[in-house]
């Protein structure tokens, strides 16, 4: 009997084998079709270039940022372009031994609430020239005001005809400024976005896609509906009357918003590599612990009792001195029970968290105040997290700033110790930046440090601030202003 337990367990092992083999073997067969058509076409038909089509939104118009000057010699910023971009200009024959550096973002790029004079981009001009005194690099400030990464977009394929050497991004913080529709979102999951965005590499697959794209016809998304056609230049919902009161919770669109700033983000990326032009992704950071949420919103569903109680518990701990913060954090506590999602909530808690001493569960709050913003001027964390994504799959160089300023600051919490606002960051933050993406150039061993270039950096820099008046800190201030009243506070609903 012991002999014959053996032989079925032998046999059952040899039959199992046998099913194994028999199932690789029939993937094989099946496969192996697929297989020679890739080597096919992959020998015989050229690569189609990387359609980098915008399946959501498209301009009324769309003009270049730069145009050539009188003379023909060099580029400059184009007249209608101003209201929005800085005068720059380069050479429009690049000189031998040239860095032209071409920077894509927001306002954070262009300086504000001051100018480019105090962006990272001058910052780092300077700490190049410190590098390499015998040649004039070239960083362009291509900061756009309340520009959103689908607009960037073509901002870059412009860029890349006039021969860069490094493109530096940084965005994250505009995506939310502008109308826009998502309603394919409803229709294709995000892991569905990924897998199309990986079967891309197939040639079987690109091909075929793109056959169906053109049966579908251009100015259409893949559900048939039409795009979000937008003006040529950015149209803030927070330029327009009503302002903050055009703001609504909508998850839907927050959910379209994150999936286009990805899909952004990663063209750009790709662009690039197509281009065999280097590039550097920045992380940015927020305003946490001194920024409240610029919209609060009742959760939908709750009861008139449920919201009154939540206003009642708000004014309880309001009354409460900050001795009895923990009695504050009681109330409050109780008010999230009722609704998590109201902003303003969240944000008073980890007000009252600071407070005591526990940092971590205060920063968690912040962060969730900042989600939960019905007007989200802050760039979110699942952005974070596509910054991070796309920088480790396709091996790009990041700069991770909101972590650069988290380590300087005791708590670890982003406040007004490096931003002046909800997110434009200090003179002096904007020469961290610069600091980070001149060591970030230096390991993808596009600059060489010689010795002496630290004193030799330093000393442009103060000869630079030395050089800007009193008129033009006073202007900084008046727009500092003025965009405090842009994002002025409403009463909570």
């Amino acid at each position: 009997m012991t002999a014959g337990k053996g032989q079925n367990k032998s046999g059952g092992r040899g039959g199992r084998l046998r099913w194994v083999v028999f199932r690789f073997a029939a993937l094989i067969v099946v496969l192996s079709p697929l297989v020679l058509i890739e080597l096919v076409l992959r020998l015989c038909v050229p690569a189609p270039a990387m359609d980098f089509e915008d399946p959501y939104v498209s301009f009324s118009g769309l003009r270049p940022l730069f145009v050539l000057d009188s003379t023909g010699r060099r580029f400059e910023t184009a007249a209608e372009r101003l209201d929005f971009f800085r005068p720059q200009s380069f050479a429009a024959t690049k000189g031998p031994g040239t860095l032209r550096v071409f920077c894509l973002g927001g306002s954070t790029v262009q300086g504000r609430p001051y100018a480019v004079e105090t962006s990272f981009t001058t910052w780092l001009k300077l700490s190049l020239q410190a590098a390499r005194p015998q040649a004039e690099p070239e960083v362009l400030n291509c900061g756009g005001i309340s520009y959103a990464s689908y607009r960037l977009v073509p901002i870059m394929r412009e860029l890349l005809e006039y021969e860069p050497d490094l493109f530096i991004i940084y965005m994250g913080h505009n995506e939310f400024l502008e109308n826009r529709t998502y309603e394919r979102i409803k229709k294709m999951p995000r892991a569905l976005v990924r897998l199309h965005s990986v079967l891309l590499n197939l040639r079987s697959y690109s091909l075929g896609n793109r056959y169906l794209s053109r049966r579908r016809g251009r100015g259409t998304n893949a559900g048939g509906s039409s795009k979000t056609v937008l003006p040529a230049e950015a149209q803030a919902k927070l330029d327009f009357e009503d302002g903050l009161a055009s703001y609504h919770r909508d998850d839907l669109w927050r959910a379209g918003t994150i999936e286009h700033f990805g899909r952004n983000l990663e063209t750009m990326v790709r662009m690039c590599r197509e281009a065999g032009v280097p590039i550097i992704l920045a992380n940015p950071p927020s305003n946490l612990k001194d920024c409240p949420p610029f919209k609060s919103q009742f959760r939908t569903g709750l009861s008139e009792n449920q919201m009154q109680r939540i206003v009642e518990l708000r004014e309880q701990a309001g009354e409460l001195d900050w001795a009895d913060t923990y009695g504050k954090i009681g109330l409050l506590e109780q008010a999230v029970e009722i609704d998590n999602r109201h902003a303003e909530l969240l944000y008073l808690l980890g007000k009252c968290y600071a407070r005591i001493g526990r940092f971590a569960e205060a920063k968690k709050w912040f962060v969730l105040a900042k989600e939960e913003d019905v007007c989200p001027l802050r760039i979110l964390e699942p952005m974070h997290e596509a910054i991070r994504d796309v920088a480790a799959r396709y091996h790009v160089p990041l700069v991770d700033v909101e972590a650069l300023v988290a380590e300087r600051i005791k708590d670890a919490i982003p406040g007004n110790e490096w931003l002046l606002d909800h997110v434009h960051p200090s003179i002096a933050g904007h020469k961290l930046i610069a600091d980070a993406l001149y060591q970030a150039m230096e390991e993808m061993e596009l600059m060489r440090t010689p010795d002496g270039w630290r004193t030799a950096r330093d000393e442009l820099w103060q000869r630079h601030l030395s050089s800007l008046d009193d008129l033009y800190y006073r202007r900084g201030a008046a727009r500092l202003r003025r965009l405090h009243k842009w994002t002025g506070r409403i009463p909570t609903e």
